[in-house]
């Protein structure tokens, strides 16, 4: 047999499969944020017939002889390049203008580094909607994972106004609400429950809450559970506050708010504070009124996603409540990036380290998990430099509509056109082999 037919049969075989890609984009040409593969060729193995020579003192030098057997797959690469907007008019429908994917996943994953950051799925998609729990998830049931809004525990709802401005000026957060960086299913706030004297929403004739009042999450702390609603985490970030022998410390809590007025409740007559770790978050709770829920989510109208990637909503009482951020995943080879299901993809072998950002730097100078900076250019740092959140330069949520398939029809029945020769010149080849093959069988007659 002749390496011709061998040849053309490999051409055959790639030319397919270029195919194959072909029409899995204009399969796809509708279909929201769906990124475009090509196909390269490459040549296939050589049969070296006479290797070369450089010469010598008296003869010439001449080239090697080669025969190729045809073509093989070279590459089947992503299109990552950002699509173009296609509005739907759906509040919760939102596309990435710029890099990056959002995090999706189940409700159950721990993400404490950046090493838990393959753990989620990566998604161009932004199709979300409120499931009946109030977790914000996609249209196949994925939640999605950002900075919740969480009470401050800093907050000091004694502060006077002059108190307030002055603490701004510093750059201190006085308000009664933050935002955590513990990566979390975005969730609605559960609704505050009927207050009554027994569950504490009632003093008296003073009502120290309202039914449906959204009651937000506290800080939680990297080891515990992200779908925790509980207030036991908190004493885990106050730890800051401890000394060496596990008391409060008057010194560490002088410049805060909540931490002060905690302090001069609890302060001995020498100014010391002897409060035990296991009662801090009781103190706290003092300070910051929590209402009681029936673990019911509030009640909301008007559920939409800005620009930053911030989910807000209006309660029934016309409070405006922002749920979170969604969070941003960041590739350093986008390209690069694995098929896992539908629009899903994992950052596996290929793409690269992954990093997460806050749209617009709303967590500029922030760690992953709550984490704070300790140490210095002479000692080990934590965190690593990888828990920093990125500032999402570049990055922008256009909500109220998603991103259009990277498929182009006309570009895609282009490289048809020449599949089509492609694999019609190849059969070509077959034919002429196997009619010189005839006429050399029918030299003996």
């Amino acid at each position: 047999m002749t390496g011709a037919m061998y040849a053309a049969i490999g051409g055959l075989k790639t030319h397919m499969a270029n195919l194959n890609v072909i029409g899995n984009n204009i399969a796809n040409v509708n279909t929201p944020g769906y990124k475009a593969q090509r196909m390269t060729f490459q040549e296939s193995i050589y049969a070296t017939s006479k290797s070369g020579s450089n010469g010598g003192v008296t003869a010439g030098g001449n080239n090697p002889s080669q025969i190729g057997y045809g073509s093989s797959i070279g590459s089947i690469d992503l299109n990552m390049t950002p699509g173009t907007y296609n509005p739907t008019g759906f509040g919760l429908d939102c596309m990435i203008d710029g890099e990056g994917f959002f995090l999706v996943g189940d409700k159950n994953l721990n993400i404490n580094s950046a090493e838990d950051l393959s753990k989620p799925m990566l998604t161009r998609v932004g199709n979300f909607w409120k499931d009946p729990e109030g977790y914000i998830c996609d249209r196949n049931g994925n939640v999605l994972y950002g900075f919740a809004t969480v009470y401050n525990p800093d907050y000091d709802p004694t502060l006077t106004d002059e108190e307030i401005e002055e603490a701004k000026q510093q750059g201190k957060n006085v308000g009664p609400t933050m935002i955590s960086t513990q990566l979390v299913p975005l969730r609605l706030p559960l609704a505050a429950d009927v207050p009554t004297e027994a569950n504490g929403g009632k003093t008296g004739e003073t009502y120290n809450w309202t039914t449906g009042d959204p009651v937000y999450g506290m800080l939680s702390n990297a080891t515990g559970s992200n779908n925790s609603r509980t207030n036991v985490s908190l004493a885990e970030n106050l730890k800051a506050y401890l000394d060496d022998d596990g008391k409060f410390s008057a010194e560490k809590f002088k410049d805060t708010g909540i931490g002060q007025a905690i302090k001069e409740t609890t302060a001995n007559a020498d100014g010391t504070t002897t409060v035990e770790y296991e009662e801090m978050n009781q103190l706290v709770l003092d300070k910051i009124p929590i209402p009681n829920t029936n673990d019911e989510v509030i009640q909301v109208k008007n559920l939409s996603i800005n620009k930053q990637g911030a989910i807000t909503c209006t309660c029934d009482n016309g409070q405006t409540v922002v749920v979170g951020y969604a969070a941003i995943a960041n590739v350093a080879s986008p390209d690069g990036v694995t098929h896992i299901d539908g629009p899903y993809y994992k950052a596996m072998e290929g793409a690269g380290d992954i990093s997460v950002s806050g749209v617009g730097g709303i967590l500029e100078n922030k760690f992953l998990s709550n984490q704070t900076v300790v140490g210095d250019e002479d000692t080990t740092r934590s965190p690593a430099t990888a828990d920093a959140i990125g500032l999402g330069s570049g990055i922008e949520i256009k909500n109220g509509g998603l991103e259009m398939s990277g498929a182009d029809v006309a570009t895609e029945f282009s490289n048809m056109i020449l599949t089509q020769r492609g694999y019609q010149a190849n059969t070509r080849i077959v034919t002429v082999t196997d009619s010189m093959l005839e006429e050399l069988v029918n030299m003996k007659r």
